[in-house]
């Protein structure tokens, strides 16, 4: 629980900083530990914080394109589990 609220933390600090290589790297991750629907509330925020929804808030729809391939391509990743 320590460990998935951490790396949680990390990733909206990676997002709010725009070091993306270390958010795609902590969003994996968590991802492959933690499953990635608490991901999307967390887009959704962000996009909120940045007003990206007087546009087109690509971070909500990319975390919801995220949770599908993820979610789809997850028994291959199986090792990664525990």
């Amino acid at each position: 629980m320590i460990t998935a609220t951490l790396i949680f933390s990390l990733i909206v600090i990676s997002i709010m900083q725009n070091w993306l290589l270390l958010a795609f790297f902590l969003i994996f991750l968590f991802s492959a530990r933690f499953g990635t629907v608490a991901l999307i509330p967390l887009a959704v925020m962000v996009d909120g914080y940045f007003g990206n929804y007087y546009s087109v808030p690509f971070l909500s729809f990319s975390s919801v394109a995220w949770f599908i391939l993820f979610e789809l391509l997850r028994p291959r990743f199986s090792s990664f589990k525990k």
